[in-house]
Parts: structure tokens; sequence; C-alpha cells
């Protein structure tokens, strides 16, 4: 049996790869280094020399603006900590079971429910039916469970679960059903522990969807703001309290009170950014591995 040749590039092909990918880095990274010196430079210099890689006039200024009220962004982040957690673990109750049916070939229902949650993709009600169902008849309208529930059972996760479990060889689930198992138990102790690159990729998609979605507060709830929101309305804030301060408003003395315009936007950026960059680093292995899998099969 021959021993399998690791492939041997020339220097001018190695220097091709590894000069695409370092081109890569740079332009992934190099923005995001912009991005950090950006929040910490001062606006007025920005403005009239733009942004580098590095701070100009390092000031705090614009973070000073985004948590100039701290006990309201805390109670923010808590909230869509908690409705970011509570969404991507029903989020996964609801598509793995799913995605395991209409992956199975002797599932008699199998088309049937296929084109029913893929129709939902295609057609839904609208703001205004929704509205009226949360409202009126779920009585869901400004509770956290507004901001979990609806966005959960995500059809688009259930068809990329549902292409990890269709690689699951069908053996197992014959070899299963011979020792007696039932559905079930094949669901929870076979299949599901064997797609847990899949579960991992879908997880991560629905962690950024919850974190980053102010439109469900927006619409359904009076009293709830998660960061997104909140952080959504300090930049108009902002824009209001720089108007105001053009136009001199009866009653609003902002004094010398200088407004980070600029450097605000991209504070708001790293605050937004920042804990999903965490959770991509949590997740990124099995993220990677989850885009790839499935695609080629053998």
């Amino acid at each position: 049996m021959e021993k399998s040749k690791k492939k041997n590039y020339s220097p001018l092909e190695a220097i091709l790869i590894y000069g695409v990918i370092c081109l890569f880095l740079v332009l992934v990274i190099v923005p995001f280094i912009m991005l950090l010196a950006g929040s910490f430079s001062d606006s007025k210099i920005i403005e009239k020399t733009g942004v580098a890689l590095w701070p100009k006039g390092f000031t705090l200024d614009a973070y000073k603006f985004v948590f100039r009220f701290p006990q309201e962004i805390l109670s923010s982040y808590l909230l869509s900590i908690v409705v970011t957690v509570s969404g991507t673990v029903l989020n996964l109750l609801f598509c793995l079971p799913v995605a395991y049916a209409m992956s199975r070939r002797g599932f008699i229902w199998r088309t049937p429910v296929t084109v029913f949650f893929v129709f939902t993709i295609m057609f839904n009600g609208g703001y205004a039916a929704n509205y009226i169902l949360l409202r009126n008849y779920l009585n869901m309208y400004d509770t956290w469970w507004v901001l979990i529930v609806p966005p959960s059972g995500m059809v688009a996760h259930m068809i990329l679960l549902r292409v990890f479990y269709t690689a699951v060889p069908e053996s197992l689930y014959e070899s299963a059903s011979i020792d007696g198992a039932g559905e079930f138990r094949i669901f929870l102790c076979i299949a599901t522990p064997l797609i847990v690159t899949g579960i991992s990729t879908a997880a991560f998609y629905a962690v950024l969807f919850y974190w980053n979605d102010p439109f469900q507060a927006m619409l359904y709830s009076d009293n709830l703001v998660p960061v997104a929101l909140y952080l959504t309305r300090t930049t108009q804030y902002i824009e209001f309290l720089k108007y105001a301060q053009e136009h001199g408003f009866a009653g609003v003395d902002l004094g010398n009170v200088t407004i980070p315009e600029r450097t605000m936007v991209f504070a708001i950026a790293v605050v937004t950014t920042g804990p999903m960059l965490c959770v991509f680093a949590v997740f990124q292995k099995y993220f990677v591995r989850g885009l790839t899998t499935g695609a080629v099969k053998g």
C-alpha cells in the first residue's frame, strides 16, 4: 500500500498562497484596528484628518457619552444577555426535532412538513397580523417573551441542521432500531450527539440574531430596551443634542459640552460587537467546521 505523499509547493506557489492569506488577514484586521483607534480619538481631529491605525488625540469622550447613563446600559446588557441565551436555547429545542424529522427517509410526512416550514420563509402574515396576535391573543406585548419566543424556530436553522442529520449514516439508525431503541432515543442519544458541529453553527447564528436585533423590541414593546435598540437611541439622542446645540432650543442648555459625533459611531460599534467577538472566539472552531461539513460527502 503506497503512502500518501505530501504535496510540495514551489517557492513561487508558496509565496502566492501565503501572500493571498496575508492580504486577506490585512483586509480583515486593519478595519477593526481603525475602528478601535477611531473610538479613542478626538472627534474634531478625526473630522479634519480622517481615521488612522492609532488614536489621534487620545480621549475617552466617545465612551463617556455611550455610558452617560450606566444604569440604563447595564439594564440593556442584562436584558440582551438573558434574551440571547434563552432565545438560542429555545431555538435549538424547536429546530432540532423538526430537522431530525425532515431528515428521516422513513417519515411519511417528511415532504409536507418541509414544504410547510419553507412556505413560511416566502410568505407570512406581516407585522400587523403579528402585532395583533402577540398583543391581543398571546398577551406577550411588552414582556420578555416577545423578544424570545417569536424569533425562535428559525426555518433556516432547521434546514441547516437537516443537512447534518442527513449526513449521519442510515446504518446507525437501523442498528439502533434492531437493538430496541425508539425513535426519541435514537434522536436524543445517537443522532444529535453526532452533529455537535451543526448545533454549534446554528447556535452561533442564533446568538448573532438575538443580540443584534432591535426591531422586535421596537415593534412589540414600550419599555424593553435591549442593547442594540439602546445604542440606536443613543445615536439619535446625540443627533438631537447636536441639533439643539446648533439652533439653541429653549429649555435645552448644553453649555460648552462637546459632542463627539464622529467618534460616537466607532464607540457604539465597539460596544455592540465586543461581546460577539468573545462568542466567536469560543465558537470559531465549530463554526468553520460547520460551514464545510456537508459540502463534500464521502
